[in-house]
């Protein structure tokens, strides 16, 4: 009897204490107690009646408006019965997180809403790892149990987030030492480091399958599309070894071009010897051969690893460039004849095929030939060779630091007595002409061959200087 005794005073005890605390629900304020009791004990819309009673305005639209939330959550998770749509259903799951974060801490969701809640998380987490999405998918569950409890049926999506956040973070690490080692400027020891990287991938995807293994959730999707995402950095290193590759094959490219591209030791007005050019010349020759023979040394020593197409472009530059220097030396061959050209640009050859590295605009303009004159008495000639494939109508411009005129010819302008005795064509586009810049428009068309000539007339001082460039189109570039 005594121990009876004993148990009910404890229950009457207990049952004194909660009803205190539910009393100081609040703030005192007797009407939203009685409102979260009755929440808690029969539902959100048993509160209403009570907190209808509140006679603060601001708190009654306060409380009364939890209701509208609750419905708001709950109509969120209802509206995903039958839905399949991934999409809908994260976002659903979200709405309805959001919305039960919202509630006052002392309102308790009724059992069913947790289930359902608990449910849908459970289903969006999945879904969220499945499109490798862990981050999300961590926020959701750290949410979930935030907002409906915890439950063993959290148990099995938890151990799959932290698998999946161990192969990410795995993931993540090696790409970070795959990204340095792409930073390496020597390019040889560059592709040197890669290829020792790629191979020891394989070591990397045994310690996956290992955390996999140990994690006791075996291969769901989640896991196993974090799985095929870390597998993918084997394509993403072979990529990067690729363009290793390629940087190779493009820097002797464009070595090729530099040399070709070489000018000689800065002579005053381009005084140059004859000799000294042709001398000049075959040393540029002499220099791409070395270059390209390295070439196909590499290549044969990384078949598998050089694109062909990029090896064929080089040699077809190659041949070209080398075709163009055969004409140079040609050129300045007969000394009698080239001597009574005037003086000579400096480089002779000049054209899109070879445009200056890193410019933004290389497609559209080539590196320049230089020209300089100093104490004029009156005018003076120059000469050039422009390469412009066939069929393009690429323009030769003619630039100088100041506005003294210029003339271009198709033939030789030793003697100005000989462009008048003979009425030679001056091929400028005066119209077209752009503060100092005089273009020979479609220069591929109304040039004759490959060589140009042009005269610097006088000028209000006695030094100038200036530059020839082939522009893919001078017009449009000026608009």
């Amino acid at each position: 009897m005594k121990k009876a005794l004993k148990v009910l005073f404890a229950v009457m005890i207990a049952a004194l204490v909660v009803s205190c605390e539910s009393t100081n629900v609040g703030d005192g304020d007797p009407n939203v107690a009685k409102g979260i009791n009755a929440w808690n004990s029969r539902g959100p819309e048993a509160a209403t009646a009570y907190w209808t009673d509140i006679e603060e305005p601001a708190k009654q639209k306060k409380y009364l408006n939890y209701v509208n939330v609750f419905n708001a959550g709950k109509n969120a998770l209802d509206s995903t019965d039958g839905v399949k749509n991934s999409s809908k259903l994260i976002s659903a799951s979200n709405t309805a997180l959001s919305k039960f974060k919202a509630l006052d801490p002392a309102l308790h969701l009724p059992a069913d809403v947790k289930e359902k809640g608990i449910d849908l998380s459970v289903k969006c987490i999945d879904l969220l790892l499945s499109s490798e999405n862990v981050n999300d998918a961590n926020a959701m569950y750290t949410q979930s149990v935030k907002v409906y409890g915890k439950s063993d049926k959290y148990a099995t999506v938890a151990k799959e987030i932290d698998v999946c956040k161990q192969i990410e973070a795995k993931r993540k690490s090696i790409l970070e030492q795959s990204e340095k080692l792409n930073e390496i400027e020597d390019i040889d020891e560059r592709i040197s480091q890669l290829t020792t990287f790629k191979d020891k991938l394989g070591d990397y995807d045994g310690e996956i399958s290992s955390i996999i293994k140990n994690s006791g959730v075996g291969k769901t999707a989640g896991v196993s599309a974090f799985e095929r995402r870390f597998k993918k950095l084997n394509q993403d290193i072979a990529i990067q070894l690729e363009g290793a590759y390629r940087d190779k094959l493009y820097d002797y490219k464009e070595r090729i071009g530099e040399e070709f591209a070489r000018q000689m030791v800065a002579k005053e007005n381009g005084n140059y010897k004859l000799e000294e050019i042709l001398a000049h010349y075959q040393s540029v020759e002499k220099n791409i051969d070395a270059i390209y023979a390295e070439l196909q040394d590499f290549a044969s020593k990384h078949k598998q690893n050089v694109d062909q197409d990029i090896i064929d472009e080089i040699a077809a530059q190659k041949k070209d460039l080398s075709a163009k220097i055969a004409q140079i030396n040609k050129e300045i061959a007969t000394e009698k004849e080239i001597a009574s050209r005037g003086k000579t640009v400096m480089p002779l050859m000049i054209g899109l095929f070879n445009p200056a590295p890193g410019s933004t605009a290389e497609s559209k303009k080539s590196r320049p030939a230089k020209f300089s004159g100093t104490k004029q008495k009156k005018a003076e000639y120059w000469w050039g060779m422009v390469s412009i494939p066939k069929g393009e109508m690429n323009d030769l411009v003619i630039t100088l630091k100041d506005n003294r005129n210029v003339r271009v010819f198709n033939e030789n302008t030793k003697s100005g007595k000989m462009i008048e005795k003979n009425n030679l064509k001056d091929l400028v586009s005066r119209s077209s002409r752009v503060g100092n810049s005089w273009p020979v428009l479609n220069a591929g068309s109304q040039l004759k061959g490959t060589n140009y000539f042009f005269e610097i007339d006088k000028g209000k001082t006695e030094d100038y200087s200036g530059e020839v460039v082939v522009y893919s189109s001078f017009i449009t570039r000026m608009r």
